[in-house]
């Protein structure tokens, strides 16, 4: 037999400092009783309803992956968005720093 622990096949160790909101929970207390909302754009298009800074976009992804995300979420106990925006964030550092250079946006047209 193997001396091996019983280990989880994901490991969330490296999620545990990771935070969700910026607001404390006196704050988020405060903002319920009062009413009070967070700013949103009240544009037309993909910003509109969201946060300032922020806007929708839609990928397709495979449904493992989705399952792992959702798992990540579950565990460190956020929503799946707050789960994948921070993923996102340390994948795109992860590339900056393999290939020394900031990554800018792409021009519109």
């Amino acid at each position: 037999m193997s001396s091996n622990k019983n280990t989880s096949v994901m490991d969330f160790s490296d999620f545990d400092g990771v935070s969700q909101d910026t607001r404390d929970s006196v704050q988020m207390q405060h903002d319920s009783l009062t009413g009070e909302k967070a700013a949103v754009n009240k544009g037309k298009g993909a910003a509109a309803g969201c946060k300032p800074g922020t806007s929708r976009k839609t990928f397709v992804l495979p449904l493992d992956l989705i399952d792992k995300i959702t798992a990540i979420a579950a565990y460190t106990r956020r929503k799946e968005v707050a789960a994948v925006i921070d993923l996102l964030e340390r994948g795109v550092a992860s590339y900056e720093k393999e290939y020394g250079k900031d990554i800018t946006a792409l021009p519109k047209y």
